[in-house]
């Protein structure tokens, strides 16, 4: 995997400070409603590392007097709109989204991403939008259903010839999650998402709660490639963990288990809900 000893030591320096400022806030029960998210990615195969920051305004109070603190946003039905910005090796990626709990049993959200890259030879854009509606059959177990579209245009030059291309793309896709966590915060969370595309695409989670604050996930995605194309299968571990109800750090480590070149991926991350 490519390393950048400064850049982890930056980061690391960034999240000890948060860290410090966070153990001044109150121990008692906070009733929430904005989140801000930092992450630091270092995918194999690029120069530089992505970094990103995310701002979540939940429509309702996030409490934590029960369940766990990464999900309770989904075990209170809580909606939310959403914003966020990365950067990688000249790549800017641009996001918003929501997410809308009609009920106690119907969920819509929408999420878009816009990325903008400029090597010097050239550049391209593409924009990808997602469209969920879920419904609750339980308490415990959501299924759903959605539409993803993707348009991409590409312009380089070459000496004196310029190649343009452009495309659009969509895709249904279907989902479930099934989780048991309860007031205690201890309990499993499982997810999968299937898309049927070009490359149909499986992904699958499952993780485990031991406390509030504290979860351990398995990862694994599986990619369907065309004829002539390697198929891609992922595994990953992740991390979660929450100093108190309102600040976490978590980590994770994606690495491919089948493809001909190696392409891990590790990442870390601190949230602050107030």
């Amino acid at each position: 995997m490519n390393t950048n000893t400064n850049k982890l030591k930056t980061t690391l320096t960034a999240l000890s400070l948060i860290t410090a400022s966070v153990f001044t806030v109150s121990a008692a029960h906070a009733a929430t409603q904005n989140e801000v998210q930092f992450t630091a990615v270092d995918p194999e195969g690029f120069d530089d590392n992505l970094y990103g920051a995310r701002y979540v305004r939940y429509l309702e109070e996030v409490s934590g007097n029960s369940g766990a603190y990464l999900i309770n946003p989904y075990l209170q039905r809580v909606s939310s709109l959403s914003g966020g910005y990365a950067n990688l090796d000249g790549a800017d990626f641009f996001n918003l989204g929501a997410t809308f709990y009609i009920d106690e049993n119907l969920m819509l959200a929408i999420e878009g991403v816009h990325r903008k890259w400029n090597n010097g030879y050239g550049e391209s854009d593409s924009t990808d939008i997602n469209a969920k509606l879920g419904y609750n059959l339980s308490r415990e177990w959501q299924v759903g259903a959605g539409l993803t579209y993707q348009h991409f245009s590409t312009e380089y030059a070459f000496e004196d010839d310029v190649f343009e291309a452009s495309g659009n793309e969509s895709s249904a896709l279907i989902f479930t999650r099934y989780t048991t966590v309860g007031k205690e915060g201890k309990g499993w969370d499982f997810m999968a998402e299937y898309i049927a595309e070009s490359n149909d695409v499986f992904y699958g989670s499952a993780r485990y709660f031991f406390n509030k604050g504290f979860s351990v996930a398995g990862l694994f995605t599986y990619s369907d490639a065309p004829d002539g194309f390697v198929n891609e299968k992922a595994v990953g571990v992740a991390l979660d963990y929450w100093v108190n109800e309102q600040f976490s750090i978590s980590a994770s480590y994606e690495t491919d288990i089948d493809g001909e070149e190696s392409s891990d991926v590790a990442s870390l991350s601190a949230s602050y809900r107030f």
